[in-house]
């Protein structure tokens, strides 16, 4: 099916005034269009790092990445911007922009009517419309950040740790979207920390490997 992203040569550090870390060193990955693949290590292996090289919001020391043959560049996710792909971070206090949910949603490019608003319902989303993003508990603004994420319907899906404060029913309506969104051919790059979040998908890159690479589950 062909590449969706690729790797290429890749090396990153991280120095702070005398400390210095090696995080990535001639890393070369390919993932292939339509592939779910579930990045996993222990903490300071570059799970969230290799998703923002990706994306473009952070730049490598040297090699590239390129997605659908594009090279990314550093800065705010071109990809992004033209819907090619959605981005679920792990932080979410700076993603959103307005003061109340309803304002915030009007940022997102809507599906058809009915179906944005089963995704609201879904998520508890359509009875908090009138709130205040403030006033919204961590749960409810991960459950914000979801339907924003989910609402884009791009073809590539970048998530890191999404599930941290989703409750038990948010996290499997979140298994049971990526799987479906599987089936109709996206491409899924989920960081994960839960083993049996692993399962979700057809292949997996475990960062704490020496020379990392994506292995088929």
């Amino acid at each position: 099916m062909g590449s969706h992203i690729q790797v290429i040569n890749l090396d990153l550090s991280f120095n702070w005034n005398s400390f210095s870390r090696n995080i990535f060193h001639n890393l070369n990955l390919e993932i292939e269009q339509g592939s779910f693949v579930s990045v996993t290590g222990g903490n300071g292996s570059g799970k969230s790092s290799l998703l923002k090289l990706i994306l473009g919001l952070i730049a490598p020391e040297e090699g590239q990445v390129f997605v659908q043959g594009k090279a990314v560049l550093p800065g705010y996710p071109d990809a992004i911007q033209t819907n090619q792909l959605a981005y679920l971070a792990q932080q979410i206090e700076d993603l959103f922009l307005a003061d109340t949910v309803i304002e915030e949603l009007a940022y997102s490019p809507m599906p058809g009517k009915q179906e944005a608003q089963k995704i609201l319902e879904d998520l508890g989303i359509s009875v908090l419309l009138n709130r205040s993003i403030e006033s919204l508990s961590g749960g409810e603004r991960q459950a914000l950040a979801l339907a924003q994420f989910v609402i884009q319907d791009a073809p590539l899906l970048i998530l890191d740790e999404p599930s941290s404060y989703l409750d038990q029913s948010r996290a499997a309506w979140l298994k049971t979207y990526l799987a479906q969104a599987h089936s109709e051919g996206k491409t899924i790059l989920h960081v994960t920390q839960y083993p049996v979040e692993l399962e979700w998908g057809t292949h997996i890159i475990d960062l704490d490997q020496e020379q990392p690479e994506v292995a088929k589950l």
